[in-house]
């Protein structure tokens, strides 16, 4: 008998296995994008998807199919772990997204949807992901309309006029249409988009002081900002820096100090 070779394939380098087209579902998808435009650990990412938080309007994700999802990302060589950062919350772990993972976050926010379906969740989370980073959203738009307009056209000529489920076809399809119109217009394309509803949350603490924030000083773990009384008088609020880098905190900012006998807490509008 001949001898019989073994070839060894040596592994891909880091960070390349997934060149390859793969398509993501919804959830890797959305933590991905958030990933690259910021959020560092896997708390934060949740807190965004939660019913309450600022993506949570439009698509909601529980927190145990968040952290599936990042280990699904790790998994295919999108982001990495890169060690703790110091904190009380659940899940400290440093995420970063690898030069692949940013390729497909940015080619999976430039892809129009391909079903109507899928107007109402995956392209309105797009549209807001990328308004949430400065992106115009007209091109986007306009692709959009090029994939339905075959389908819409079909949708709504076809089909019996007494069939509830063509008549309910025809219907979604023409508001889908009418959506993209009016979303395409410069008006309603560059407003922002509201990211809470609005209401007014009342708080228990009666010493709620408006100030000006005078400066802003960030430690490794927490950050000091000094703010402006009105009478002239100053005062000092301890917080978390990710509390601090949340809320944007910016020298000239209105905030509404609220003080407790143990504590000073800040709000912004």
């Amino acid at each position: 008998m001949g001898a019989v070779a073994t070839v060894r394939r040596r592994p891909p380098p880091a960070g390349t296995s997934t060149d390859r087209p793969i398509t993501l579902p919804l959830a890797e998808a959305v933590c991905l994008t958030l990933i690259t435009q910021g959020l560092s650990h896997g708390w934060a990412v949740g807190t965004a998807l939660a019913p309450d938080g600022e993506v949570g309007r439009i698509w909601t994700l529980s927190r145990p199919l968040t952290y599936r999802a990042i280990d699904g990302l790790v998994d295919k060589g999108l982001i990495t772990r890169r060690g703790h950062a110091a904190g009380r919350g659940r899940d400290r772990t440093v995420l970063a997204a690898t030069r692949a993972g940013r390729r497909r976050a940015k080619r999976w926010l430039g892809t129009p949807v391909e079903h109507l379906r899928d107007v109402r969740t995956q392209l309105l989370v797009k549209l807001f992901l990328r308004a949430r980073v400065g992106l115009d959203n007209e091109g986007l738009l306009e692709a959009q309309q090029r994939v339905f307009d075959p389908t819409i056209d079909a949708l709504t000529s076809a089909g019996s006029a007494d069939d509830l489920v063509d008549v309910w076809r025809g219907e979604s399809a023409t508001a889908v249409r009418r959506f993209l119109e009016r979303a395409t217009n410069p008006v309603v394309r560059n407003a922002p988009i509201q990211t809470t509803k609005g209401d007014h949350v009342q708080l228990s603490a009666r010493n709620q002081l408006k100030a000006t924030v005078e400066t802003v000083n960030h430690g490794e773990v927490m950050s000091t900002v000094r703010c402006l009384l009105p009478d002239g008088q100053r005062v000092t609020a301890a917080i978390t820096k990710d509390a601090a880098e949340d809320l944007g905190f910016d020298p000239g900012d209105e905030v509404i100090v609220i003080i407790k006998s143990t504590e000073v807490m800040l709000a912004k509008e």
